[in-house]
C-alpha cells in the first residue's frame, strides 16, 4: 500500500490536540490535493463510512472497508477490520441522536490514495460533540474503500445545571486540608462555588451534577478539571476530590 511512507506525518499533523471549543468553519480546512489526482467522491465516501460505523450499518462497512483496516478512536481504542465490524454491530443509536456533517476536504492525495479530513457533530440535541475524522481511502475498482481511520473528539465543557441540582451550596463551604498541610477554602458565590487556595488565589467552580462541579475553562487549554464532594452516612460533607487526567486527589474536610 502506498499509504505507509507518508501516513505517520499526515496522522501526526491532523491528530494534534484541539484546544478550541467551537468547530472551525469548513473553509478553514486546508485543501492540498496533488495536481491531477482523482479525488471524485472521496469526501462523501469517507463521511458515509463514519456514519455507517456510528449507526452500526455493518453491511455498508463490509462493502467499503479494506481487509487491512487500522482504526483508532479518540477513546484510545484500536481495531482491525474484524474487530471493527464486531464493535459496530453493538451500536444502537437512540432515535434522538444527531449526526451532522460540518464540512470535509482533501488534505492529501496520491496515486491511488486519498486522505480526507472531516468535521462531524454527533450526540443528542443540546449535548453533542464535534469529531475530527481523518480517513485514508484507497482505490477499489472505480470506487474507494477505507484503509485507515482516526477520530479525535474536540474537548468542550460539560453542560451546566441549576445550582439546586448540585445540592445546597452551604453544605460544601468550609475548609479542606491540602496534601502539603495547606488549607483550601470553599465559599459560595451566587449560583456557584469558589475554591480559594493557600495563596489566596480563587477559582470559580460551576455545577454540572449532584455534588459535582467543574472549572469554567479547559485546564491548560487541554483538559477538564472537576471537583466532587463526598458525604458520610449521616449526609455530612467530609471530603473534596479533584479529578483531572484520570487522577484523583482527595482533601479531607477540616472539622
Amino acid at each position: 500500500m502506498r499509504v505507509v511512507a507518508w501516513m505517520a506525518v499526515s496522522l501526526a499533523a491532523a491528530s494534534s490536540t484541539v484546544k478550541s471549543q467551537t468547530a472551525p468553519a469548513p473553509a478553514a480546512i486546508a485543501t492540498r490535493p496533488n495536481v491531477g489526482a482523482d479525488t471524485s467522491g472521496a469526501s462523501t465516501f469517507a463521511e458515509a463510512w463514519w456514519h455507517a460505523y456510528t449507526v452500526g450499518d455493518t453491511a455498508h462497512l463490509q462493502r467499503s472497508t479494506a481487509p487491512t483496516l487500522t482504526l483508532t478512536l479518540s477513546s484510545g481504542r484500536t481495531f482491525d477490520r474484524a474487530s471493527m465490524l464486531r464493535d459496530a454491530a453493538t451500536h444502537k443509536p437512540a432515535p434522538s441522536m444527531v449526526i451532522e456533517a460540518k464540512g470535509s476536504s482533501i488534505v492529501h492525495a496520491g496515486e491511488g490514495t486519498v486522505v480526507v479530513r472531516s468535521l462531524v457533530l454527533e450526540g443528542a440535541r443540546g449535548n453533542s460533540n464535534v469529531f475530527h475524522f481523518l480517513t485514508v481511502l484507497e482505490r477499489a475498482g472505480a470506487g474507494w474503500r477505507v484503509a485507515v481511520g482516526q477520530s479525535t473528539r474536540e474537548l468542550t465543557l460539560t453542560p451546566r445545571v441549576p445550582a439546586s441540582t448540585a445540592g445546597p451550596l452551604a453544605d460544601y463551604t468550609g475548609n479542606y486540608r491540602g496534601q502539603r498541610g495547606g488549607v483550601l477554602r470553599i465559599v459560595a458565590r451566587d449560583s456557584a462555588l469558589a475554591l480559594v487556595d493557600p495563596t489566596g488565589a480563587e477559582s470559580v467552580l460551576e455545577p454540572i451534577g449532584p455534588a459535582l462541579f467543574e472549572l469554567p475553562a479547559l485546564y491548560d487549554g487541554i483538559g477538564l478539571l472537576r471537583y466532587v464532594f463526598t458525604r458520610d452516612a449521616s449526609g455530612r460533607v467530609t471530603a473534596l476530590s479533584r479529578l483531572i487526567y484520570g487522577s484523583v486527589v482527595t482533601w479531607p474536610r477540616v472539622p
